[in-house]
């Protein structure tokens, strides 16, 4: 929210009160200067935290901004001829859909590390990061900037367990990753699924814990007893695709009149046909034609 800066009645007494209440308008209370910068002019910050843009949140922002105007500037960082979003993405995003030519700002003279910083801080306070871009900010400021988690901490104002819990979601296969971002199931179902080492039995219980709509309770039960759950699973499936096996080679049997073999397993196989002679041979490919 913007609010008069309180200038002193010295400087109050060398202005006129009409352009001391226009200059003030255009000061935050921390004292920064607003400026209207062409919308034209402003790029989105190259490494936002946010991947995910929801368009319904931007178009109801759109509709308050038409009839209450910008009530918080939007800050950038001058680069070249054009202008980086430092925070305020989604008010920019805002104010494009609904045509403004010129949106008011504030201008930061910032290195990189504290661009993606600031970014960061900005999206973790509005709750607006999935768990996975969470993990993607914090493990790029850590990497590219050097920053320890102790700092990352004080930072993000998340606890380090959190943050390391965060990141480790990044070992997850993307099919998972997307499944949290899409809010299919949480991020507690992404950690309990990392106590599963193998990339398969763990696809195995991700198709479980999706298919019955497991808890996150549930999925913990369900990863630390794969390999029983497997097992059961398997000797389930292999005795009822045996008996249907025998029934076929029974009728194969009986169509071809000789001894027919189905070797089967993971849902394919070969069938072995018994001949006796080069005649015998003959008969039974005159009946596969037929």
């Amino acid at each position: 929210m913007m609010k008069k800066s309180g200038l002193g009645k010295g400087l109050g007494a060398l202005i006129p009160t009409e352009s001391m209440e226009a200059f003030e308008s255009r000061v935050t209370e921390h004292g920064d200067l607003i400026h209207e910068i062409d919308i034209n002019l402003i790029m989105p910050n190259k490494d936002q935290p946010r991947k995910v843009f929801d368009q319904e949140k931007i178009i109801s922002l759109s509709e308050s901004i038409t009839e209450h105007g910008l009530l918080q500037p939007i800050v950038l960082k001058k680069n070249g001829g054009l202008y980086e979003i430092i925070a305020g993405e989604r008010r920019w995003r805002a104010c494009k859909h609904i045509g403004l030519k010129k949106v008011p700002s504030i201008i930061k003279d910032v290195d990189e590390s504290t661009i993606a910083q600031l970014a960061l801080i900005e999206n973790l306070q509005r709750e607006d990061l999935n768990p996975i871009e969470e993990a993607l900010a914090f493990t790029r400021l850590i990497e590219e900037y050097q920053i320890t988690q102790e700092k990352m901490s004080k930072i993000a104002g998340k606890s380090r367990v959190y943050i390391t819990n965060t990141m480790r979601l990044l070992k997850l296969e993307s099919y998972i990753q997307e499944a949290i971002t899409n809010k299919l199931i949480s991020s507690g179902h992404g950690r309990a699924l990392l106590s599963i080492e193998q990339p398969k039995k763990r696809k195995a219980a991700y198709d479980m814990v999706i298919s019955d709509e497991l808890s996150v309770r549930s999925t913990e039960e369900i990863c630390k007893n794969i390999d029983k759950l497997l097992d059961k699973k398997e000797i389930k499936h292999k005795n009822l695709k045996d008996n249907e096996v025998i029934a076929l080679e029974d009728e194969l049997s009986v169509l071809i009149g000789t001894k027919v073999t189905v070797n089967y397993s993971n849902g394919k196989g070969k069938i072995l046909i018994d001949y006796y002679d080069l005649d015998d041979l003959n008969r039974i490919v005159d009946i596969i034609k037929k």
